[in-house]
């Protein structure tokens, strides 16, 4: 195993290292020169949705959620399928980042707030992807937690400010087509009787004895609702999504995408729920509870054949998270400049076009060792906080539903051609980011309803967003 693992990161560096030969300037960096057809960018949705803290977080919350696990890709391809009749205003509008989205919809003072808020939740999601890789490695090597989150953040991190955007593009495809048939593979032998030569636990006995699908004691419908509200409406209008979408090369082909990698999710989706309800029979486990599967059905010229599908699908939602928010980080930093004075990050994307070699005004750094510094410092960031937490699905689910509360009301309403004014739409995104993050944190309070005060707070946070969008609409219309 030990072998494997270093071919496959020998494997990583050299395209790595070809891709950042072909990497000339920021729109290469960042976008992929917005060239990429529906099959890379439907690739590329697929791996990056499909990563560490959906799969092995969802397949490790069965014991607890049962067949109900099934909706966190259920979900995830409800959004995406929602956000098709978007698509095409977002792909005008947004460009390159979704605070370019918000600037167009909103103007500049909605697009700070953005610039501020998303970077830090988008670090918990990188953070969860490191998580989701350490179990792995710890599963599969003799490394601790601490060590194989080190290795996992300083390989997914490496690889993304060395090639960028197109390096991810290169890669995705297959590594959603690795994971795919991984878990087809893993649940075919797990249904049809696994290896005859390990302990596989019975399948009739575990299905009787997990919690049901589609809903159970653990997993009610007003958890689906508020798992659609935090978690499924960041499909529609997250960063990841709206990102791959960018480097489309046309609206048509950001649609055809999407839709691709809706259907996609669906039947994995189940494969996903049969392996979280089969690993409930596997009892306490070290390490993922996916890889323990993998251990007691699977002959063993095999596991190792997983073991990387699933590392290379981690280390390619890390690698497009982290990218993602460090775009959002660089574009904030045009923020405190002009165009006169200093020529900022992402000025080409304004316009012009500068190369790798070009520096700023008084200073000695190039753009593309910018936007590399900024890599470097918001996986050291995760790092840290993948060393604090160690719960996948929790620290996923809390930094989304911040982000949800935040963003997903005011990005709809700007989509669906509302207007509003920027401080109305800078105090919703605050205020709902606030109530979100108040209900992720806040503990049961005494009284009949004192159990759901959490669930009442995340619902809050979508009301009161909209609440303050219809009174800036309203009184903005009195102005005109």
């Amino acid at each position: 195993m030990n072998i494997a693992l270093i071919v496959y990161l020998i494997f990583l560096i050299f395209i790595a290292a070809r891709s950042a030969r072909h990497v000339k300037d920021i729109p290469d960096f960042f976008v992929a020169r917005k060239g990429a057809s529906a099959k890379a960018v439907a690739g590329s949705l697929v791996a990056t949705i499909l990563g560490g803290s959906a799969v092995i977080g969802a397949i490790d919350s069965g014991a607890r959620l049962g067949g109900a696990a099934t909706w966190f890709m259920l979900v995830g391809a409800l959004g995406l399928l929602a956000l098709i009749p978007f698509a095409g205003r977002a792909y005008q509008h947004g460009k390159y980042a979704l605070p370019d989205l918000v600037e167009s919809l909103y103007g500049k003072g909605p697009r700070l707030v953005a610039s501020l808020v998303i970077p830090v939740a988008w670090t918990g999601i990188v953070a969860a992807q490191i998580i989701a890789a350490a179990k792995l490695l710890m599963t599969f090597t003799a490394l601790s937690y601490t060590a194989a989150a080190i290795v996992a953040a300083a390989v997914f991190t490496g690889y993304t400010l060395a090639g960028g955007q197109l390096s991810i593009l290169r890669t995705d495809f297959l590594q959603a087509c690795l994971i795919v048939l991984g878990l087809v593979v893993l649940a075919g032998f797990a249904l049809f009787g696994g290896n005859p030569e390990n302990a596989a636990p019975s399948l009739s006995a575990i299905l009787q004895g997990a919690p049901a699908f589609p809903f159970n004691t653990n997993f009610s419908p007003l958890d689906l609702f508020l798992l659609i509200l935090t978690y499924g409406t960041t499909y529609t209008a997250g960063p990841d999504i709206f990102s791959r979408m960018f480097c489309a090369k046309d609206t048509a082909t950001a649609k055809k995408a999407v839709f691709t990698a809706a259907a996609i999710l669906v039947p994995v989706a189940f494969v996903i729920g049969f392996l979280a309800v089969y690993g409930v029979g596997l009892g306490d486990v070290q390490g993922a509870r996916i890889t323990a599967i993998a251990n007691a059905v699977l002959p063993q010229p095999l596991i190792p054949l997983i073991a990387l599908a699933l590392l290379s699908v981690v280390l390619s939602s890390a690698d497009t998270t982290l990218l993602s928010s460090s775009v959002i980080i660089c574009r904030l930093i045009r923020l405190g400049s002009t165009d006169k004075e200093i020529p900022v990050i992402l000025s080409p994307l304004r316009g012009s076009r500068m190369t790798a070699g070009m520096t700023m005004k008084n200073a000695r750094m190039t753009p593309l060792t910018k936007a590399r510094i900024v890599i470097l410092l918001n996986g050291i960031v995760a790092l840290l906080l993948a060393l604090v937490f160690t719960d996948i699905i929790g620290t996923l689910l809390l930094a989304l539903a911040v982000y949800a509360g935040a963003f997903t009301v005011p990005i709809l309403w700007g989509l669906l051609g509302h207007k509003a004014k920027p401080k109305f739409v800078a105090v919703a995104i605050v205020t709902g980011g606030v109530l979100a993050l108040a209900g992720k944190l806040c503990p049961a309070l005494p009284g009949p309803l004192g159990g759901h005060t959490g669930d009442i707070l995340m619902i809050a946070a979508f009301v009161v967003n909209g609440i303050v969008l219809a009174v800036g609409r309203e009184h903005l219309s009195k102005q005109v």
